[in-house]
């Protein structure tokens, strides 16, 4: 059962769209704070963009020092206003996990997401429970379960997904393996937690069908970018005009080709020069080792970027 003085949160980032932001950085790899801070202005200005979550995965979070880490959040925080605020934390132990959220909360996030630990690959359902346990006995704030393609994600069974949305401290699930058959059996197996644990997505690539099967809300990196066709087709969805959702996907579907085009992996750098060529971001720089597009891929995305008109 949710803790009753979460649940008004709970609540509120349902029905929604909530971006995992990227992070502006110099080409010397320092945060660019008001480059930042406009972003999430803008974002959360967007009709139907429920919350924010800072270093999250297409924030690069696990390749900042603990500084930079909390310098992102304040300024997530500062700017988004009275639109709450999650902080992805990582670490590969509880104890480190714990601490990073401690952190999360003494910037001010309201929440935070735990990042799968290499350790599920062991596929022990209680090692994954006693992660979220340590963790929510150790800061008492709201917690969203993340399930990912990597870090150990495929191999833990559904039935730990269940259990952790179950705890007191778990108001979200972003469910994120982007495998459509996965996804459709874990919805329907913490379907009857809905009234607890807000059900969301994070597969970018099948959002309306995504929809469609029951996530109520969705957290995604594609949401940096035209924010309010995103919160459009979750909308058209939830209200069942599904011609309107399939409009909007069709629209964006050469964007979304691009940007999660092979490699995958590839995205943040290839939102992020798209956030530059917006005005958004004055830098494209990703943190080493990754690299930036090379300038056939970035001709084709001011190309796609001027045929939504978005430049």
């Amino acid at each position: 059962m949710l803790k009753d003085e979460f649940r008004g949160l709970k609540e509120q980032i349902a029905d929604g769209i909530i971006p995992a932001t990227a992070n502006p950085w110099t080409p010397e790899y320092e945060l660019v704070v008001d480059d930042l801070t406009r972003h999430v202005e803008r974002l959360v200005s967007v009709d139907g963009i429920t919350a924010v979550v800072a270093n999250a995965h297409t924030g690069e979070t696990k390749m900042q020092d603990e500084e930079t880490y909390r310098q992102v959040v304040e300024t997530h925080v500062e700017a988004a206003g009275d639109t709450p605020v999650f902080a992805g934390v990582y670490g590969e132990s509880s104890i480190e996990a714990a601490k990073l959220a401690q952190a999360a909360k003494e910037a001010g996030a309201d929440g935070v997401m735990l990042l799968p630990l290499d350790v599920y690959s062991h596929q022990i359902p209680q090692e994954a429970i006693n992660h979220f346990e340590h963790v929510a006995e150790t800061v008492d704030m709201p917690l969203i379960n993340f399930q990912f393609p990597t870090w150990g994600s495929p191999g833990l069974p559904i039935s730990a997904h269940v259990e952790i949305c179950k705890l007191p401290h778990v108001i979200g699930f972003k469910e994120a393996s982007f495998d459509p058959i996965r996804y459709d059996r874990t919805v329907r197996a913490v379907n009857h937690l809905r009234d607890d644990c807000t059900m969301m997505t994070g597969n970018d690539t099948f959002l309306m069908h995504a929809y469609q099967l029951g996530a109520e809300t969705g957290l995604i990196g594609y949401a940096n970018l035209v924010p309010d066709l995103h919160v459009e087709k979750i909308r058209a969805v939830h209200n069942d005009d599904m011609e309107r959702a399939r409009e909007i996907r069709k629209r964006l579907l050469p964007l979304t080709n691009h940007v999660f085009g092979e490699p995958e992996g590839r995205y943040r750098a290839r939102t992020k020069a798209a956030l530059k060529m917006q005005g958004v971001f004055e830098y494209d720089t990703v943190l080493p080792p990754q690299e930036q597009i090379d300038p056939d891929e970035r001709e084709q995305l001011r190309q796609i970027l001027a045929d939504l008109d978005r430049l």
